[in-house]
């Protein structure tokens, strides 16, 4: 049986209260009471039930953080930042995985909403900001990543999709590259739209082409049916280049083509987007469009904790956070 604070109080000889000021706030007792209590949990191994405790003081020092896609690397360096932020702020951060799916997405913000967190974090799937302001309406603050339009309550940091895909876009035209696919879900993901944007941006008045590979989702199963699918083309007809959603998908086409004896990059030209660690570990090192997720994470975790602590009088915090090209033999060759 687990010991309880009337335990604890019987074995030494102080009322329940007493007990509950030594958890709460013990400089309210007496060095020898304390020194009878502390004694007192140490035999019986008795340890605070914190969840009740947050009950009754009505809210929690604990943050969560909602994932887009939990099972994607790019969002494991994006929750280890805001992990390491949050911890060293001495709080308690929950986490759960939206799925891409917006209805579970909605489930989770009013899942913590009542375990009463006092902050929320999020990788939106659509757009939760008229959410979120009705949470700080009751003092929960939140932070999102990625797109979200202008709020007065809400913080944000942001990373510039469409600069990334511009990027990715500019280096294959300037190689020659004038077949260019795209493979992704720009139906379903905003960001994943704008890298698709930023690549059409880039690709506009050179004479190039874009076309379209739509995947169901942005894993590496998900980029070998996209190459099933270029494959299935006639020779002359299939792309020149490929610029992939995330570097899940790229790596997933890269061993579809490979798999079927296509060079990479002298047929095709493959570029990623994101730059986890996997991308410099492909058979092919990939080029990639960098998105700092540990460094988005604990930007987010900063901006939420300001709010939190007070030390952020000027709402909303917006950071921003610029794509960066990094070229490896996947286009360029060795």
């Amino acid at each position: 049986m687990t010991a309880s604070v009337k335990d604890v109080a019987a074995a030494a000889g102080v009322s329940s209260s007493t007990v509950s000021n030594f958890l709460n706030h013990p400089h309210m007792l007496g060095e020898a009471t304390r020194e009878k209590v502390r004694a007192a949990i140490e035999q019986l191994r008795f340890v605070p039930n914190e969840s009740a405790r947050q009950l009754r003081a009505g809210s929690s020092k604990a943050v969560a953080l909602i994932l887009l896609d939990a099972w994607l690397p790019y969002f494991n360096e994006l929750s280890r930042g805001v992990e390491e932020v949050v911890r060293e702020g001495g709080w308690s951060l929950f986490f759960s995985n939206s799925n891409r799916d917006s209805a579970q997405e909605l489930r989770n913000i009013e899942m913590f909403e009542k375990h009463r967190v006092q902050g929320i974090i999020i990788s939106p799937l659509g757009d939760v900001v008229p959410r979120l302001e009705q949470l700080a309406d009751r003092g929960i603050r939140s932070v999102t990543i990625g797109p979200a339009h202008a709020s007065t309550t809400v913080a944000s940091a942001l990373f510039d999709d469409r600069g990334g895909g511009r990027l990715a876009g500019e280096h294959l035209v300037a190689l020659g590259r004038d077949r260019i696919t795209f493979v992704g879900d720009p139906e379903r993901i905003v960001q994943t739209a704008e890298r698709l944007a930023g690549l059409e941006d880039a690709v506009a008045g050179t004479g190039a082409r874009v076309s379209v590979v739509p995947t169901r989702g942005l894993s590496i199963e998900d980029g070998l049916d996209a190459a099933a699918s270029v494959l299935a083309l006639p020779t002359a007809e299939r792309p020149n280049a490929i610029f992939a959603a995330n570097d899940m998908v790229a790596i997933g086409v890269l061993t579809g083509l490979l798999r079927h004896g296509v060079s990479v990059p002298r047929e095709i030209a493959l570029v990623g987007f994101d730059d986890v660690e996997q991308a410099h570990q492909s058979l092919v090192p990939l080029t990639s469009v960098r998105q700092p997720g540990y460094e988005l994470g604990r930007a987010a975790g900063e901006m939420l904790l300001a709010q939190l602590t007070g030390s952020d009088t000027i709402l909303p915090a917006r950071r921003e956070f610029p794509a960066a090209l990094v070229v490896r033999e996947s286009t360029v060759g060795e």
